[in-house]
């Protein structure tokens, strides 16, 4: 008996939590939007890719466009409205074997990726410009190649995500207030 009521009260507890949150997102008050730095609008220009991995730049100015809209809501799609622009190049892209197995085939491997990033307001003045970012993943190497290009592909992509997370750290931690 006593279990049931620590049961009924704990699920009572847990439905009233997720309903007073769904509440309050359907009256539309989410929360503050975080700004950084008073720094917001930013509309993401497409990295260059100066790597032989096609489709690098495609990655990397989508999933900075997808850090900052959904986890600091600092971008902007409409290149109009933007106060800031944001871009970039993909300067290398490096694979490492990690393990081998035991006929010497490689299995494992680490890709690491070096990107600089500029940002500047819409009248030209830089924020800050050529500012170097590097992350890397590890990603597992199947003998099929169309299987491993994927593996390699989900890599560059998790990369990418990391070194966005990365440009709003140092966005949120530069003193840019005086531009």
């Amino acid at each position: 008996m006593k279990n049931k009521l620590i049961l009924f009260v704990f699920i009572l507890f847990t439905a009233a939590l997720s309903t007073a949150c769904g509440f309050r997102i359907l009256n539309g008050k989410e929360g503050p939007v975080k700004k950084y730095n008073n720094i917001s609008q930013i509309y993401i220009k497409p990295f260059k890719n100066l790597t032989y991995k096609s489709g690098a730049g495609v990655y990397f100015s989508n999933n900075i466009a997808n850090y900052l809209n959904v986890q600091t809501d600092m971008f902007t799609s409409n290149k109009n409205d933007a106060l800031y622009y944001l871009t970039g190049k993909i300067t290398s892209i490096q694979n490492s074997v990690m393990s081998y197995t035991g006929v010497a085939a490689a299995v494992d491997y680490m890709i690491t990726v070096n990107a600089t990033v500029s940002m500047y307001k819409t009248n030209g003045k830089i924020i800050f410009r050529n500012v170097g970012f590097s992350s890397g993943a590890t990603y597992y190497n199947y003998i099929n190649p169309l299987i491993a290009h994927k593996q390699e592909k989900m890599a560059i992509e998790t990369v990418s995500k990391r070194i966005a997370r990365k440009i709003v750290i140092y966005i949120e931690t530069k003193k840019l207030t005086s531009y």
